[in-house]
């Protein structure tokens, strides 16, 4: 049995295609499906703390309400314990410092600009003008005429007096105020 040239080259072309479909279908399924994380739904109303210093556990959590440090050092595989087992707070943030004899961990708050880029609120009143231009609606000019306001009132008591604020009305408002918070 022959087999001419050309249906030999038919074969051919028609192997390849052939072997060729399954990658093109990978790539175009990878770049059309975006999936959520697993977990990270599951959560909605869980504090965010943030770990730095330790190699192996450096990181963002977040973490079910009520949980005591003791028991997230434990799961996060950090040795080292507090003696005053205390509840974990939305914003905290955990600096690890591991020494030759003794490791230290101190607690601090993560900076406005980690909360800001995974959605956290900032206190208003705390904010640098650095912070306030990373938030969407808000650019150089905005933010300065914010803190000109906020030394000028001694404070923000209320997010609605950014509306005395030339360019802020209620819509603007309403975008950024998902952003900030006053602390009371």
């Amino acid at each position: 049995m022959l087999i001419s040239e050309s249906k030999l080259k038919g074969l051919i072309a028609v192997g390849l295609i052939l072997a060729i479909i399954p990658f093109i279908v990978l790539i175009f399924r990878s770049a059309l499906t975006l999936k959520i994380p697993e977990y990270a739904d599951q959560c909605i109303h869980c504090s965010v703390v943030e770990v730095v210093g330790d190699e192996h556990a450096s990181g963002i959590y977040y973490v079910p309400p009520g949980t005591l440090v003791n028991r997230f050092l434990k799961s996060a595989g950090i040795a080292k314990r507090f003696k005053n087992n205390f509840e974990l707070k939305n914003g905290m943030k955990l600096i690890v410092h591991p020494g030759s004899e003794k490791m230290e961990i101190v607690v601090a708050e993560i900076h406005n600009a980690a909360k800001i880029s995974i959605g956290m609120p900032i206190d208003i009143n705390r904010a640098s003008e650095e912070d306030l231009v990373l938030i969407k609606g808000i650019g150089p000019v905005t933010a300065k005429k914010i803190l000109e306001l906020r030394q000028k009132s001694k404070g923000i008591k209320d997010m609605k007096q950014l509306m005395q604020i030339k360019g802020i009305k209620e819509k603007r408002l309403g975008k950024i105020e998902k952003y900030l918070y006053v602390k009371k």
